[in-house]
């Protein structure tokens, strides 16, 4: 969606809950930044721009003016293009006028349309948005019409429906003379609620279709019309454009040229002014975006219920003059802006406005209810725009500047790149729904895990056969930063490392987020992995959701209470003889499960030697360590229900083994490192630094546990072996990067947390 002014409480008290739960959960609305500063200030920030929706500061040497919304699905679309803001007025309380084009596949008729509209939109994200591009990837992969739509610039122009927009190439006047074409037109009619002082886009909008007669639509009580400025045209005609039955304000944009073959209608955001109308060939042009509709002779004035608008004409005498004007429309400073701001793991990033117009000095940051928080980041000269949040605090949801003088800048949104990559996933429904569920509900790591991943693979491959325009998660073709499906080139991991690292070094530690991966089925399982061991923002998603929820006045689903932890006292380890057979024979055809599970894992990546993987084959390794650290029983005390991996046993499948045979797949037959080929994705870096952070504490508990048995004393030295070398490829990779080693870090300290007093270790 994009708008000119923003209300964050009438957006999110209105559309917003009621998109969110009609299923559309990836939205992103454009504002122009000095509109929004103004009203973010006076009526404070949004509650859930950042983790529920995402807010783009649109700049503009003029003003940022469109008003689209464009929804798009599987098999249906909708593009809305007119006058109304999102504001309580543009939702409910002024008289607005909407061109409200449909997709479905049975009627294609304006998929064009969508795909130049969704350019247009992409064309004034600023370059350097941390989200944008991961929200329009997930709209291209579930909606294949777009983007062929998006990626066909060669379409050629409708005769008699076009999209008219601010371009480079051409004004906005340009646009509506070459698609009213030769037609003459015999009179001009006008409704528009602003103007320029002088009436210049009036003259320039009659000179370009022959100086027609014209016909101009005002509300006097509104008393925004140059009364002066019409003794400088002549030819013109006014007419009240409202009703005695209702005070509501006319903002709706029109433009009816009544032609010798056609009417031609054009509506949108335009107003009939310079700047609206001259767009890029303006300097303080704006940008604006309308719809030109051509209809048979005598048709339009009818189907806009306007036919009797003759019947009121207006007085001069009943216009303001002048003063009273500008007296009633003095503008106001608007307050700096405070740039931008995004939350990635611990640690926030600072982007300062381009304007620089507050000297500041330090970062207030507060909650989602606006309340202060107590860290307080200070900004020095030369410094990092990078800080370490402290994690006891709540999470931050907005940020202001206060400048060296005392003066604060204006909110802003901070954008929670965590929570916003899961809120925003797709609803799922059917099958994949079931197991996402599942994997939620879960509260120990087993072998459902892998079950539930191979499924999803299967189901997502099912899917893109289906539906050959879509797009595979595990599609590994390279692209460029220009191409309309927003991949990025797959690279060898050790490259993409290398480039990251300088990236970093060039922008003061900063790198995009470029998409976030959590809807395929790696990242599902990757998000769940992180759950079970407390290193995953979907909690926090589910927060604002049900917070969202509650102020929207929804019942929310009811949820079972979580599941007490098992502390039942009745165990197992190797050692004990007193329990029953029948749990015995549980237990060893469960050990035997995870042991088959660990051979065929070796089958796997046997096949796979030699050629390319993908971090979801260190997702799938990494699900695997855990699943073994979860079942292994204790090096001392009684084992638990889950606890089925013995320590010692006679066939050589004690639990330290198992790890090291995992492990020996990552540095002997795949060499996961060297032959890993990832995405240009931050997100993708993640996945690789979870599985490495799993990998070497998995090590170093065999290390413990193989330590405990004198049985495991031939493999003690290997394991050892195994462990050093996974420290020396961590060190290699994230030895450089705060950032990294930060995340390392935390996640050893939540395995250990974790699998660490369950093992006895």
């Amino acid at each position: 969606m994009t708008t000119y002014a923003f209300s964050a409480q009438a957006f999110e008290d209105v559309p917003f809950p009621r998109l969110r739960g009609g299923g559309c959960r990836n939205i992103t609305v454009l504002a122009d930044r000095g509109m929004l500063n103004m009203s973010f200030d006076e009526f404070g920030p949004p509650r859930y721009a950042g983790t529920l929706y995402h807010v783009v500061k649109a700049t503009m040497p003029g003003a940022f003016h469109p008003k689209i919304a464009l929804l798009a699905g599987a098999a249906k679309g909708r593009l809305m293009i007119g006058s109304a803001n999102l504001t309580g007025l543009g939702l409910g309380g002024n008289r607005e006028l909407v061109a409200d084009l449909a997709y479905t596949t049975d009627n294609p008729e304006f998929t064009s349309l969508f795909g130049q509209a969704m350019r247009y939109i992409a064309r004034h994200v600023p370059n350097d948005d941390p989200w944008f591009s991961s929200a329009l990837d997930r709209a291209l992969r579930h909606a294949s019409w777009l983007r062929t739509a998006m990626a066909d610039e060669s379409v050629t122009e409708r005769d008699d429906i076009r999209l008219i927009i601010d371009r480079s190439e051409g004004t906005i006047l340009d646009q509506i003379a070459a698609s009213i074409g030769t037609d003459p037109i015999r009179r001009l009619i006008v409704l528009s609620p602003y103007w320029d002082e002088r009436l210049e886009g009036l003259r320039r909008l009659r000179s370009v279709l022959g100086m027609p007669p014209t016909d101009i639509l005002i509300q006097p009580a509104a008393g925004l019309f140059p009364a002066e400025s019409l003794g400088r045209h002549d030819n013109l005609r006014l007419f009240n454009s409202g009703s005695e039955r209702s005070s509501r304000f006319i903002h709706a944009k029109l433009f009816v040229a009544l032609g010798e073959e056609s009417d031609h209608l054009i509506s949108g955001s335009m107003n009939c002014s310079a700047p609206a109308l001259l767009g890029s060939a303006d300097v303080s042009g704006n940008a604006e975006a309308g719809i030109y509709k051509r209809v048979p002779s005598g048709t339009a004035l009818a189907a806009l219920n306007l036919e009797g608008y003759e019947e009121n004409p207006v007085s001069l005498s009943d216009l303001p003059a002048r003063e009273e004007r500008e007296r009633s429309s003095s503008a106001e400073a608007l307050p700096a802006d405070a740039g931008n701001f995004e939350l990635r793991g611990g640690e926030l990033f600072w982007r300062p406005p381009n304007d620089g117009a507050l000297d500041a000095s330090e970062i207030r940051l507060f909650d989602r209810d606006y309340e202060e928080l107590a860290q307080v980041l200070q900004i020095e000269a030369g410094g990092t725009n990078r800080w370490a949040i402290d994690p006891d605090l709540r999470r931050p949801r907005v940020a202001r500047l206060v400048g060296h003088a005392g003066t604060w800048s204006a909110p802003a949104s901070i954008v929670d790149l965590e929570i916003l990559s899961s809120s925003t996933l797709p609803v799922r429904r059917g099958r994949k729904r079931t197991l996402v569920d599942s994997l939620a509900e879960l509260d120990q790591e087993d072998l459902t895990i892998l079950e539930a991943l191979n499924e999803l693979e299967m189901l997502e491959e099912t899917e893109h056969s289906k539906n050959p325009g879509t797009v595979s998660s595990r599609s590994q073709t390279p692209t460029t930063q220009r191409d309309t499906e927003q991949l990025h080139q797959v690279l060898p991991y050790e490259v993409f490392v290398a480039a990251r690292n300088r990236s970093r070094a060039e922008k003061d530690g900063r790198t995009a987020w470029s998409r976030a991966r959590e809807d395929d089925p790696a990242g599902m399982i990757n998000a769940c992995l992180n759950r079970l061991v407390g290193l995953v923002s979907e909690d926090l998603s589910e927060d604002e959701e049900r917070a969202m929820l509650e102020d929207a006045a929804t019942d929310l689903r009811t949820t079972e209470p979580a599941k007490a932890e098992d502390t039942d006292a009745e165990g197992l380890n190797s050692a004990d003889n007193s329990i029953s057979p029948a749990r015995r024979a549980h237990v060893t055809a469960t050990a035997k499960k995870y042991v088959d599970a660990v051979k065929a894992f070796e089958k796997r990546t046997t096949a796979l030697k030699g050629s390319p993987i993908t971090t979801a084959e260190l997702v799938r390794l990494r699900a695997l360590l855990q699943i073994v650290l979860a079942g292994a029983m204790p090096v001392a005390g009684q084992a638990k229900e889950h606890q089925v991996l013995p320590l010692e046993t006679k066939d050589s499948t004690e639990w330290p083994r198992l790890i090291g045979r995992l492990l020996r797949q990552h540095f002997g037959t795949i060499r996961a490192l060297q032959s890993l080929q990832v995405e240009d994705d931050e997100s993708e870096h993640t996945r690789v630094l979870d599985y490495l952070a799993t990998a070497k504490f998995a090590a170093q508990m065999a290390v413990r546990g193989a330590q405990s048995s004198r049985s495991l004393a031939p493999i003690q030295k290997a394991l050892g072996a195994l462990s050093a070398d996974l420290e020396t490829q961590i060190k290699a990779i994230a030895a450089s990067d705060e950032a990294d080693l930060a995340r390392l870090q935390e996640l050893d300290g939540k395995l250990a947390s974790r699998f660490g007093p369950a093992l006895g270790i």
